[in-house]
């Protein structure tokens, strides 16, 4: 007699299963190669780059980490500019550029520059001229014009010496003409809402004191110094000031690093 659970004695034949069919893969159209996409810029100064990318204020590059102005003047020692802005290598125009400081200034015509003078108690004497000539293939009126109406700041006084820093030299004299040969004139006063002054020899003795503050702005920019391709104008920038008053040369020199700190003639 056969054990429990196997009265015939026989094994029971496996059960056979048909193969499964494998599902076939669907072959997918050919999708052309993507261009790659662009990566953002995460260095410190990526929000203040170039003028075609941002346009910086005058309170917003004072309120720079130490890290990011830095940053700031290293990266703008190989920033590539326009032709017209380079015709002479100078630091402060390439910082300017680098973090796209170009406010222009407030162009009115006589009628009304006259009510804003009478307005904020601006009296005659603060009216302040630059005079221009011809630089390579620009007039001595394009030159007048780049200042009051160009996209770009273009940083004066990378020519005819930086005795205030760089910049655009006005001498306060009252509004009298200064054009000479077949120069023009440029004629201008300090906007209350927006200049921000400092006397040079206050910037040279305040610029120790950032500079100790701010060790890595100091290591890349260098100590403070004025004279061709000076870096007094950056340091102004740093510190929240964009006009330097006298100087060296003469008490009545108002050197506009950045433009939008002026009220212009038309």
């Amino acid at each position: 007699m056969g054990g429990r659970g196997s009265k015939s004695g026989l094994l029971r034949a496996p059960r056979l299963t048909m193969p499964q069919q494998q599902p076939q893969p669907q072959v997918q159209p050919l999708q052309p190669p993507q261009p790659p996409q662009p990566q953002p810029d995460l260095t410190p100064s990526s929000d203040l780059q170039t003028a075609t990318q941002a346009t910086a204020t005058l309170a917003q590059i004072a309120s720079m980490t130490d890290d990011q102005l830095a940053q700031a003047v290293i990266d703008s020692r190989n920033v590539d500019m326009p032709n017209f802005l380079n015709d002479v290598p100078d630091q402060t125009q390439k910082f300017v550029y680098q973090v796209g400081l170009n406010g222009a200034p407030t162009v009115m015509d006589q009628q009304q520059f006259n009510q804003f003078m009478q307005q904020n108690n601006i009296p005659r004497s603060e009216i302040m001229s630059r005079s221009v000539n011809g630089n390579g293939p620009y007039s001595a009126q394009n030159v007048a014009d780049m200042f009051k109406y160009s996209e770009m700041n273009y940083i004066g006084g990378k020519k005819g010496g930086q005795v205030s820093g760089a910049g655009t030299y006005f001498d306060m004299n009252g509004g009298r003409n200064t054009g000479y040969g077949t120069g023009a004139t440029i004629q201008a006063v300090l906007n209350p809402a927006t200049a921000r002054t400092v006397d040079y020899y206050a910037l040279q003795s305040q610029a120790r004191s950032f500079a100790s503050s701010h060790p890595q702005f100091a290591r890349a920019v260098g100590s403070f110094r004025y004279g061709g391709n000076g870096n007094a104008s950056i340091y102004a920038l740093a510190m929240g000031y964009n006009v330097i008053t006298g100087g060296p040369v003469s008490s009545t020199y108002r050197n506009v690093i950045d433009r939008s700190a002026v009220v212009v003639l038309k």
